[in-house]
Order: structure tokens, then sequence, then C-alpha cells
């Protein structure tokens, strides 16, 4: 008596379940130096899976704000990110969060978190030094409390002066004996 392996039954085409769209990359932005370096590790994270991208902006807490200043606000926000999205090729959703004036700063972040939720994230990309709280370690301990996406956080950059534009004693470049001419 031969053994024969059994025979995996064909699966017509149309039985066969789409599959799901992939769960976007979370990106918060906060107007500051760091906004390039955390869109460039979001993209780093987004462009294999080409995932979407979740652009938060996140605004300051102002007691009298008004819907042409939030917008010019954000617009500022997103149009420095923008660019670089697009370059990559992928979609993005942007979004505009403005921290509440009171409160502490795990709601703060859990404000953050309810956006990503909402949206199907399951990675955020945050600055290590953040606006009101809203660090990478605040995001992740509030993500940790609440189950939530897991927190990739970005180091802070480094200001590197242009190397061409050296005017200190010694240097070469200088045309003049009174400095630069520029």
């Amino acid at each position: 008596m031969s053994h024969q392996p059994l025979a995996r039954p064909e699966i017509p085409a149309e039985r066969v379940p789409p599959v799901p769209p992939p769960r976007p990359v979370t990106a918060l932005l906060a107007d500051s130096v760091q906004d390039i370096a955390v869109i460039d590790t979001a993209l780093r994270l987004a462009v294999p899976r080409r995932a979407p991208l979740l652009l938060v902006a996140v605004l300051p807490a102002h007691a009298h704000s008004s819907v042409t200043a939030d917008t010019y606000a954000a617009r500022a926000v997103m149009g420095r990110v923008l660019p670089r999205v697009r370059r990559a090729g992928l979609d993005h959703i942007p979004v505009v969060h403005r921290v509440t004036p009171r409160g502490t700063r795990l709601r703060a972040a859990g404000a953050v978190l309810d956006v990503a939720a909402r949206h199907l994230s399951s990675v955020l990309v945050a600055a290590d030094r953040g606006p009101a709280g809203l660090d990478a370690h605040v995001l992740t301990e509030a993500s940790a409390l609440r189950c939530g996406p897991f927190v990739h956080s970005v180091a802070p950059t480094a200001w590197n002066p242009f190397a061409s534009a050296r005017c200190g004693p010694g240097s070469t470049d200088r045309p003049t004996a009174s400095g630069p001419a520029w």
C-alpha cells in the first residue's frame, strides 16, 4: 500500500480574499527643525511597504485661535515636508491636531495616539524633543498604557555650519583683510 501525499485543493480566484491595504505610518510634525528628520525616518519606514503617511501637524494651545490662523500654521508645517513625501511617491493624509490648553502630558499624548488609532496606524514617528510634552518618551509611555502603536523616536539633528563659509582666524577663504565679502 503506497502512501500518496494529500493534494491541496485549488482555491478559485474569486474566493481568494483581497490583500488589505498597508496601515499608514504616522509622522508627528511639531513646527520645528526636527520635522525633517522625522519625515525622513517615516519615509524610510513607509517606502518599502508602500504605506501611506499620516502627517499630524501639532499646533500649540491658544485660548483664542481662529480657523484661518490654524490653516496658515498647518500649511507652513506641511509645506516643509510635502516635497519629500511627493518625491517618494507615497500617498499622505494631512491632519491638524491642536493641543488642549489644560491637561497632563499623558492626556496630550493620548489625544495624538487617538488620532493615529482612528487611521489604523501601527507606527508613530516622533522627535525626542517635542512641544508641550509630546516628545517620543511621553508618547511611548502613553502608548504602553493604552496598548497603542509602536513609537519610533528620532534623535535631534546636529547643526553643522557650511564648510565653505569659514571665517575664523587662519582661514584662507577670506578675500580681504576685513573679512568675507558677501
